[in-house]
């Protein structure tokens, strides 16, 4: 799968190039919006009829959420910063979740303003500013 101007491969034959591609996104600006990220990013992150191992996906998002959050850091100009386990997953379940929204709205399952998907430090509070009640949440479950 390729999206127009070659910015996404198939998950399946590029993962390190889909890392590299959305660190891209992220550094051209940290305040990039959840409409921003490419169609085929989420597909290949949320296809469910894809028959991959799921190991491996939780893997690559773990990889992914690492990459994205480094970086995040450098551009902020932080020090690196190594999170303890419960605090990495604090962070990366808020970030999948809203990656999940994203989807769901591209979808029209929910209704809700893009939102910066980038903003790690943030992101918690982000679920609740969204207002993720139990139509949205019971949404991701399905």
């Amino acid at each position: 799968m390729q999206e127009e101007g070659g910015l996404y491969l198939d998950f399946d034959n590029d993962p390190e190039g889909i890392i590299s591609r959305t660190v891209s996104i992220m550094v051209i600006s940290l305040d990039t919006t959840s409409d921003v990220l490419p169609d085929p990013l989420l597909k290949d992150l949320f296809d469910k009829t894809n028959p991959r191992d799921a190991n491996l996906d939780q893997v690559f998002m773990c990889e992914l959420f690492d990459a994205l959050y480094t970086t995040y850091h450098f551009l902020k100009g932080l020090p690196e910063n190594d999170l303890d386990e419960a605090e990495f997953n604090k962070i990366f379940f808020s970030w999948h979740i809203l990656l999940w929204v994203e989807t769901l709205r591209r979808a029209k399952v929910v209704s809700v303003t893009p939102f910066p998907i980038f903003d790690f430090d943030n992101l918690p509070d982000l679920q609740i500013d969204l207002k993720l009640d139990k139509s949205v949440l019971s949404a991701l479950m399905n």
